[in-house]
């Protein structure tokens, strides 16, 4: 039994990705113009922006030109795409309410994610909240799980890292636990590395955690 969840932000509680790459592609356009498609930015999503930049920049850039391009956007457009996936608020108060314990680990910056889980109204559901600005590297790196898994007292064992990429798999792994992937925008297909479980949405992963604490898996 898992009595800590940990749950990824955009595309996971979040209907988000397409915000995110509009984002992520405004900035590349703009500073490297022609160099990614859509197809590459839907590829990449999940990925903590400053990987993303150490992947773009085929040159010099300026890190703090390109940061206020991008934060710029996603200030100017973010209250208009929050928006949760079905049942997100009605599931995770049936897991708080059963005794699970929850936080949020995204690669988000720490003024967005607060923004989202408040502007959702799910806010008061975690515990913690662990952004990509409170860590020294964000997923796929383990330390962003490790430091919440800290901050809950919680140990490796007893946690799930929810998400819905292959950083957040692969961050999990290097935190030592276990990773589900909710699978809102439809199947993935997994080549060197593959969660240890897999839902179709927040509801079906709900009933699984609710079912097995019932069996005793407490």
């Amino acid at each position: 039994m898992y009595p800590c969840l940990l749950f990824d932000l955009d595309g996971t509680l979040l209907d988000s990705r397409e915000a995110v790459i509009d984002a992520v592609a405004h900035t590349a356009e703009r500073f490297a113009p022609g160099r990614f498609s859509r197809h590459d930015l839907v590829w990449r999503f999940g990925e903590s922006f400053d990987d993303f930049l150490a992947a773009a920049a085929g040159e010099e850039y300026d890190r703090k030109a390109v940061m206020d391009t991008y934060l710029s956007y996603v200030r100017a457009h973010h209250n208009d795409h929050v928006r949760l996936f079905p049942r997100v608020s009605e599931e995770l108060g049936r897991l708080r309410d059963a005794g699970f314990r929850l936080g949020v680990v995204t690669n988000k910056q720490r003024e967005f994610a607060v923004a989202g889980l408040e502007l959702a109204e799910i806010a008061g559901l975690f515990e913690v909240v662990v952004a990509v600005d409170d860590v020294s590297r964000g997923k796929p790196s383990g330390e962003p799980i490790e430091k919440a898994l800290t901050l809950m007292g919680m140990e490796p064992e007893e946690a799930l890292m929810v998400g819905d990429s292959r950083y957040d798999v692969l961050a999990a792994v290097g935190a030592g636990v276990r990773s589900v992937v909710l699978e809102w925008y439809g199947p993935q297909e997994w080549n060197y590395i593959a969660p240890d479980y897999r839902f179709a949405d927040i509801r079906s992963f709900a009933d699984e955690m609710l079912a097995v604490k019932a069996q005793g898996g407490e």
